[in-house]
């Protein structure tokens, strides 16, 4: 799908004084519905970034701890 194609899927709504106060995604559209869940999920990043960070090796000894316990 074409960067155009994508720009016709998305609308602004503006008030009386023309100014555009949101915007409507066209979420029938595939493309754009993974556009967007592509757009949340690197808000999330941004809103996770200062959250301590932990070694992979810890977590995945958790994963695995759990799985025998189930």
């Amino acid at each position: 799908m074409t960067v155009a194609t994508l720009k016709r899927n998305i609308s602004f709504l503006t008030d009386a004084k023309g100014e555009k106060v949101a915007v409507q995604f066209d979420l029938r559209n595939q493309q754009m519905q993974e556009l967007f869940e592509d757009l949340l999920d690197t808000l999330t990043v941004f809103e996770r970034q200062d959250e301590p960070t932990r070694p992979f090796d810890e977590i995945k000894k958790e994963i695995l701890a759990q799985r025998v316990n189930v």
